[in-house]
Order: C-alpha cells, then structure tokens, then sequence
C-alpha cells in the first residue's frame, strides 16, 4: 500500500509539472516568469515551439466581427496569426453585438469562464470601473508585467503614457497601447466650401460658415459622431481639454460645469439646424449613409473611415456621391481628438489554462510587431509614437491614401489634442445613456442645463 501511495504521489508530481505553461515570447525558452498578481497560484512557465506538440485553440467573443467596421481589420489579423502558427496557435471566433458584449463578460466573469482574450474597459460597453472594482480586484485579469518584462523588442513599440495608465500597483493589467488614432472629421468639397481650413477656424466662425450644410449626427447606440464634435465644442473653450484631461483616470461623474453647458448649447443649435435628416434615432450605419449619398456634408469620424471613400466601396455610395471629393482634416481651433493615457484593445483572462495564457500573449505579441502595427495604420489610419523609425514599405503605401495623409498632414506643432468625451465618461453613459437624452436636446424638451443635470444623474447611477 505504502508503495502505491509513493507511485501515486509520483504520478500526481509529474501530471503537474506537465500542466505548467505560461505567456511568452517565440525565443524566451523555458524561463520561469513569477507574474506576482496572484500569490500562491500557478507559476508562469514559458515555452518555445518545440516544447510541445499539440495544436492549442482558443475561442474569443468579439464585436469586431460581421459588419462592425473593426472586423475588416481584425478578423483579417487574426487569420494571419492563425496562419503564422499554424499547427501550434488558433484563433477561433464568436461574434456577439456590440450592444451585448459587456453584459456577456460580465456574466461569464460571475460565472469564472472568461475567455482567454477579452476587449479592455472603455470599448464594448465594459466599464472601466467596473474592469478596477471586480476585475483588477480579483485578479481577474492576467499580469502582464513579466511578458512585457521578457519581450523588450515588444515594449520598445508601445506608447509610454499607455503603459503608465494599464500599470496598477506595479501590475499591468491591460495590454499597452502601440497605436494612437487622432480623430477629425470628413467633408465633401463639393458641398462645403469654406474661406479656408476648418482646423484654421475659430468654432464660431465655423457654425458660421455652414450655411445650408448639414452633418451627419446620430442619436442612436453611443451617438458617436455627435459625441465627437461636442467633444471638439468643449475643447474650444477656455479650460476645456484640461476638464478632460484630468477626469481620464477616474471618469467623470458631474457634467454642470459651465464648459460644459455652454458646449451642449452650440451643440443643441446646430442639431436643430445643420443636422442631417435622419439624425434622429440614427445609427452609426445611418450617419455613413448621409454623407455618402450626399444628404450630409460634414461627418466626424476616426480614420478608420476613410477605406469607405475608395473605389472598393463604390456599393455603399448613391446620389452622386464621390469619394474622390472628400477631404479630411481637424477640427476648428486646430484641435484633434486623442488620447494617450488608455488601454489597449486586449486584456487576458486570468482563469484559463497557462497553454491559453501563452496563445494570448503570443498573439498581444503578434499584433504589437512593427509590421502588424503599420499594416493597422494603413487600413485605419493613425500614428505609433514608439517606433522611430518607419518601413520604406509602409511609406510607400502610405501614399497610396491620400485621405490619410491629409488628415494627418492637417497636425503640426501647434495642433491641441484633446482627450474624447467618451473617454471620460462611465461606459453606460458613453455607450447608450447619452445617445438616449440627445432627441430631448434636439426637440428642446431639455434645456442644455437640464441636459447636463440628467447626464450627471446618469453616470452617478454608473457610480454606484
């Protein structure tokens, strides 16, 4: 008997060490990475390629899937990687609405089945005081210190203010940011013709030039495209880009300071004068749909959109419409919106095996590699701050968009870059809250000042 027992000790010592594995890089060998997030759990084990044979597969809820503008970035990316590690990495993916996709983290972080990827707080609906108060209290969420700390060549490509803002109590509790998007705003020349650059503009003086031209606003799930210009009316104000500023960490939870007010008052004239028709109860796909059939003139978005106005998406335009005759620049006052003190698009879960674990590192790796980094810069456009120095591929291609270039030619040394409203509000308010109090604002059932207190109202629920 007491041999049997001695056998089966052996057994359970070796069955174990077996299971040990964790995130690494293609060339860190077998080094034993201590992750400190979790004392007294499982040590972090990484492994190279010929450490094991079997073909390790995870499944990942996403947004960025099916029409969702991200997929036709991300879903390409993912096969890449798939492809790169064939026979040792996959990617497999569920696509979930945007709508529901923070109500399904947040059922299967209850449940302790989170998957081993999941979309960082601020995007998808996942609060981000939510993602500090249940998941970095938890530990939920896998540190990512010593992955960054063993791969060098990785951090090297990251934004510095990023890795700041993802470090809480010496923990890296998201993956860093490699790629900053400046916002601006898309216009048809044929429609709107200013006296001269709008980034040159005074705000008043450019509600002043509209005339007749309309921008393609929208009420409908986070109300993106009028959150943005609000967010450009609040950083043309005195004051206004330091009120944003100083409430990225800890969101912003009282919305009746005077910027404020005003803002929403330059933004409740303008809807109720230079809105697209259909603005509205429209959706992000209904606000694409008024620029590109020339019902609106003016749309503020991301460079993301600018894929939209090449010949390849001739199908989404009617009415005339020309992607040729689009223009991209920023906002009046020379302010772009972006910020620098965010999370990355990924954090990973800390509840799935050390083998998952070190397939999402591998693939937060994979994507933070200077070609994935100026292969998303070239679809979606934007700036990596870290990387010093471009490939001659890249700028070669750069070229081939010009849209891209204009938008990012139209910053310069004295361009404000101001954070977005989104940013600094609680993702509830951000993703639907928001969107739902904008018709009142347009059809004057809210006075600006009765707009704000119900924001305020809001995000204090979100507090609690």
């Amino acid at each position: 008997m007491k041999k049997m027992k001695k056998l089966l000790s052996v057994l359970m010592v070796i069955t174990m060490m077996f299971s040990m594995a964790a995130c690494g890089s293609k060339n860190a060998g077998t080094k034993e990475a201590n992750t400190n997030s979790n004392p007294g759990k499982e040590t972090a084990k990484v492994t190279s390629e010929a450490d094991t044979g079997k073909l390790i597969e995870v499944t990942i809820p996403t947004f960025m899937a099916g029409e969702n503008v991200g997929a036709v970035f991300f879903l390409p990316q993912v096969e890449r990687f798939n492809k790169k590690y064939e026979g040792k990495y996959k990617i497999n993916i569920e696509e979930v609405p945007q709508a529901s996709y923070a109500d399904k983290i947040k059922q299967l972080a209850q449940q302790n089945k989170l998957p081993a990827l999941i979309h960082s707080a601020g995007s998808g609906g996942i609060d981000t005081q939510w993602f500090k108060d249940v998941v970095v209290a938890n530990d939920m969420e896998y540190d990512l210190k010593q992955f960054l700390n063993d791969n060098p060549d990785v951090v090297a490509n990251l934004v510095p203010d990023s890795i700041d803002y993802c470090t809480i109590n010496g923990k890296v509790v998201n993956m860093p940011a490699a790629v900053l998007k400046p916002i601006g705003l898309y216009y048809n020349s044929t429609m709107y013709t200013g006296s001269k650059d709008i980034k040159d503009m005074k705000m008043d003086e450019f509600m002043s030039s509209l005339g007749d031209n309309k921008l393609a606003f929208m009420t409908a799930d986070n109300a993106w495209t009028s959150g943005l210009l609000l967010t450009a009316l609040i950083a043309n104000q005195e004051g206004g880009t330091d009120l944003l500023k100083n409430a990225v960490d800890d969101k912003l939870y009282d919305y009746k300071d005077s910027i404020l007010v005003k803002a929403v008052g330059q933004l409740q004239k303008l809807m109720q004068t230079n809105a697209s028709s259909n603005s509205v109860g429209a959706a992000y796909a209904d606000a694409a749909n008024a620029f590109m059939s020339k019902n609106a003139s003016i749309i503020c978005n991301g460079s993301w959109m600018a894929s939209e106005f090449s010949d390849a998406s001739k199908d989404k335009w009617s009415n005339g419409f020309n992607g040729a005759d689009v223009k991209a620049t920023i906002y009046p006052g020379n302010v772009a919106i972006a910020n620098s003190r965010c999370y990355g698009e990924f954090w990973v879960s800390n509840s799935v095996s050390a083998e998952e674990k070190e397939l999402a590192c591998a693939f937060l790796a994979f994507r933070a590699s200077q070609d994935e980094i100026e292969a998303l810069i070239l679809a979606e456009g934007g700036n990596a701050p870290a990387i010093k120095q471009y490939s001659d591929t890249f700028l070669t291609k750069q070229k081939e968009s010009p849209i891209l270039a204009e938008l990012s030619g139209s910053m310069d040394q004295n361009t404000t870059y101001s954070v977005s409203l989104f940013d600094v509000m609680p993702a509830s308010v951000a993703d639907t809250e928001f969107g739902k109090l904008l018709p009142k604002l347009v059809d004057g059932t809210l006075t600006p000042e009765k707009f704000c207190d119900e924001l305020t109202k809001k995000a204090q629920e979100a507090k609690k």
